[in-house]
């Protein structure tokens, strides 16, 4: 009844990890019906990549209701033969490890009933295991059934059920006897955990006080007689295998391998691709990934993205961005090892696999075992390393046994590899290892034809049959995102001031929490760069650039949306300049298309790039576009769509100032085209 999984509305995002993992490594599930299956699998994200087999055959245990010695189990519960049995058996509150304790409140409202029931009842309290221990604390275990009396043998004795969102109510339905449903707490249990069955639907009454429960018990025949056709119906649809023989169905599917027709194979004819897409940090990467993604023909092809469970800003919200029929596995746990493996690896960690002796020495069988135990049964006919930065994930890729192995390269590899930010080499010890590992992938793509020929240049050394091998792929673009949501203007009146909102808007506890800019004005020239305040965006000429700019134009103004590593560095040198007036940082922002499209001309400083794919959502915007003549940038603007320069402070001036004076022709951009051709090239180097 109660919401599983990804489905629960206050669950984290990768709370369903471990059951996840579990169910991925299982060769047979277990049901006792479609609908409980279908749930299971769905809600934990696997459900078409599930590679085990469903046993659509009801639960074991409830064979015990039907087979309990039942005049055993009343005299070792001490009940009088002669007395009916009403069981009070409400689900658990709150977490795991964080369970709330209601075992002052259930006392009261037991000793309720046994009040107003009289002696012809014996009234069972039942407590989920995660309840109990409060029951223990306080001194009040004896009021419990204990914990090692078996639930189904239990509930062959009793005589009605009152329970709340508690499954167990599916297990006690096939006795045929009646079942009232107790929750005072419903609205609340509905908005924080959710319900696959509404209340008005279930068969039995729905109470919300114990008094209500009282008066539905003191009318019981009439209630049967008025749920009956529901009880019927769930009898049908979650109880058709509740017999008393799924135990003997069990030993012949399971221990004795007999064919069965209540055995599926949950298969599909989908060519199944595993990607890795760099963490879904707030970048290109992730931008590029998630249009993929959602450009891809789902009718042909099962995509499974695979991710640390460790949250950051923003990761959250960017997997919500993926396609609703991507599946996401989460890592849960750590890889296990041998001491001898451990010092392997630390090898590969300080050396790569560039010499004979280090391949062959590496630790290869303990990364396929680590992939095998995060993916169980799971088989996959293309993995691709999108992110390409990662190289824990790298070296998994590289040494899986999986029919095609792609890894995509973002940038000038072997720049990246030599950039510094404050005095350290960020990705220098991961890529050492990551450009050892090339040799492993069949396909090596870069993400525009400039770039591709420069890593080329740089890494071809590292490959075999490297001019076959390292390709390029242009980005995808979300043209149809881009132009609606350059339109989604929300503007704001503050003191005296047009602003323009980029983030916030939501009122929590009646607080109004706003971030905004002013809003660009018609009669100023209004530069604007979106890009990381990283090194190799070079925000930093950019700014030098501009301020000789103002020099000349008092008018002139520019924004620099994106955050980075050189976020204060950047803001100390437009005050230095003089300039703070004039330049705006806004940070990251959700909706950066609605700013752009206010301003007059974008431009991007970079000292190299792999493709720049904000220049392509400019373009989209037609908005004229001044560049650097580096690659990345080369294969976007080249042929018209856009200004191409030197990379130096007076070239940036004085484009600047040319556009401020003359403006700029610029070729039409053909997005849906461009976007037809990407997507082309993808099927045909990955796919």
């Amino acid at each position: 009844m109660k919401t599983l999984g990804m489905d629960i509305k206050d669950a984290a995002l990768s709370d369903h990890k471990n059951i996840q993992r579990n169910l991925l490594h299982t060769d047979y599930l277990i049901s006792p019906n479609k609908f409980t299956y279908e749930k299971l699998l769905q809600s934990h994200d696997i459900f078409s990549l599930f590679n085990g087999k469903i046993a659509d055959i009801g639960y074991p245990r409830v064979d015990s209701m039907f087979h309990a010695d039942k005049n055993k189990i009343r005299k070792r519960l001490s009940i009088p033969f002669d007395k009916k049995i009403i069981l009070f058996a409400p689900t658990w509150r709150g977490k795991v490890n964080q369970e709330t304790d209601t075992s002052r409140k259930l006392h009261e409202e037991l000793t309720e009933l046994k009040e107003k029931m009289g002696d012809e009842y014996i009234i069972l309290l039942k407590t989920h295991y995660f309840a109990y221990k409060f029951f223990e604390n306080r001194g009040m275990a004896n009021i419990c059934v204990p914990e090692w009396m078996d639930t189904n043998e239990l509930l062959s004795i009793v005589d009605l059920l009152i329970t709340d969102y508690s499954s167990i109510f599916f297990d006690f339905l096939p006795s045929k006897k009646p079942i009232i449903f107790y929750g005072d707490d419903y609205d609340f249990y509905e908005k924080e955990r959710g319900f696959y069955i509404e209340v008005n639907e279930l068969p039995g009454p729905f109470c919300t006080t114990i008094q209500g429960v009282i008066d539905e018990i003191h009318q019981l025949q009439i209630v049967k007689e008025q749920y009956e056709g529901k009880y019927n119906q769930f009898l049908q649809n979650y109880c058709y295998h509740d017999d008393g023989n799924a135990t003997e169905r069990f030993i012949d599917i399971v221990l004795k391998g007999k064919e069965s027709e209540n055995v599926i194979k949950n298969e599909n004819n989908k060519k199944k691709i595993l990607f890795y897409c760099g963490g879904f940090y707030n970048n290109g990467i992730t931008i590029s990934a998630i249009n993929l993604m959602n450009n891809l023909d789902y009718s042909k092809y099962e995509i499974v993205v695979i991710e640390s469970s460790e949250l950051h800003d923003g990761k959250e919200n960017n997997i919500k961005k993926l396609h609703p029929n991507v599946s996401v596995l989460y890592r849960v746990g750590s890889w296990n090892m041998t001491i001898k493996e451990w010092y392997q690896h630390q090898l590969v960690v300080r050396r790569g696999l560039y010499s004979k002796v280090m391949r062959r020495n590496a630790p290869k069988s303990m990364y396929k075992r680590e992939l095998s135990r995060m993916l169980g049964n799971a088989n996959f006919d293309i993995v691709v390393d999108f992110g390409g930065y990662n190289s824990f994930w790298t070296l998994l890729f590289a040494c899986g046994s999986d029919k095609k192995k792609c890894i995509y390269l973002h940038n000038i590899m072997m720049k990246e590899y030599e950039k510094v930010i404050n005095g350290d080499y960020k990705h220098r010890k991961n890529l050492k290892i990551i450009f050892s590992l090339y040799r492993y992938f069949d396909k090596i793509i870069s993400v525009s034809e400039s770039a591709n020929s420069e890593n080329f240049n740089d890494l071809h050394q590292y490959i075999d049959h490297a001019k076959e091998k390292m390709v390029y792929v242009n980005n995808v673009i979300n043209y149809k995102h881009v132009l609606t949501m350059k339109d989604q203007k929300r503007l704001i009146n503050f003191e005296n001031q047009q602003f323009l909102i980029l983030s916030g808007g939501n009122t929590e506890l009646g607080v109004l929490d706003l971030k905004g800019v002013a809003v660009p004005q018609e009669q100023n020239i209004n530069f604007i760069n979106i890009a990381r305040l990283s090194p190799e965006k070079d925000q930093e000429t950019l700014i030098h650039a501009f301020a000789k700019v103002t020099e000349v134009e008092e008018k002139a103004r520019l924004y620099i949306v994106g955050e980075g590593p050189l976020e204060q560095q950047l803001k100390h040198l437009v005050q230095s300049l003089g300039i703070g007036n004039k330049v705006y940082f806004t940070g990251q922002i959700e909706n950066p298309f609605v700013l752009l499209n206010q301003c007059d001309c974008f431009i991007l400083s970079s000292e190299y790039e792999g493709q720049g794919l904000v220049l392509l959502e400019a373009l989209i915007l037609e908005k004229p576009v001044i560049g650097t003549n580096v690659p990345g940038i080369k294969s976007v603007l080249a042929d018209g769509y856009g200004k191409l320069i030197d990379h130096n402070v007076e070239a940036l001036k004085q484009a600047m100032i040319t556009f401020i004076e003359e403006g700029m022709e610029m070729k039409e951009f053909d997005y849906v085209g461009y976007n037809r051709d990407a997507i082309e090239m993808f099927h045909s180097e990955v796919i």
